[in-house]
């Protein structure tokens, strides 16, 4: 779907509906900005006002659509800082593997850099390519094409160090996720 502004896709709307035949001709920046001031509902839809001859000064009536009653989490900063403590084993886990997934320049590390291919690496490759430079996955296997295709190394420090920020991602959402069940569980038990 195409992202507009407010104001051209009020504009656009305008006149794609004059130009299916029917007579709309509304103030349009009075309706941009009666838009704008009804974020608090839940939807808005304006309709021409023309009846037979009379035709009101903005030339369009809103209808206002009523906010949902949807509860509010009474969540404290108390609740959320006990749950972290309890859950800090896999958030500090989350942390080792972003601080590893971190891009650091490959010249700061001592690594010649060739024209094409990029100037950063991270310290899991940094320190595989260091200490077990012959670690490969073996050449012709699924394993190595899919790592090849994928991460573009058949280097088993190479491909974790480039999987790296991806599960350290995967791990933050859980953990955030994790957290916040736990807070809202809290909360309700009290």
């Amino acid at each position: 779907m195409n992202q507009m502004s407010l104001s051209h896709a009020v504009h656009l709307g305008v006149e794609k509906i004059n130009r299916a035949g029917t007579v709309f001709k509304p103030d349009t920046p009075r309706l941009v900005a009666d838009f704008h001031m009804s974020s608090g509902t839940s939807g808005v839809i304006a309709l021409s006002s023309e009846s037979g001859h009379k035709v009101s000064r903005q030339g369009y009536e809103l209808v206002k659509f009523s906010t949902p009653n949807v509860p509010t989490l009474e969540v404290t900063v108390d609740d959320i800082w006990a749950c972290a403590k309890e859950h800090y084993g896999l958030a500090a886990a989350t942390a080792v593997a972003g601080a590893g997934g971190i891009p650091i320049s490959k010249l700061l590390l001592g690594h010649r850099w060739a024209p094409g291919s990029s100037k950063y690496t991270n310290l899991v490759s940094h320190f595989g390519h260091k200490f077990f430079p012959m670690a490969t996955l073996p050449y012709g296997s699924t394993a190595a094409r899919v790592a090849k295709s994928t991460f573009g190394t058949i280097r088993v420090f190479g491909v974790i160090g480039r999987a790296l920020p991806f599960a350290a991602v995967g791990l933050a959402v859980y953990d955030v996720i994790s957290i916040g069940m736990c807070a809202y569980e809290e909360r309700n038990r009290k």
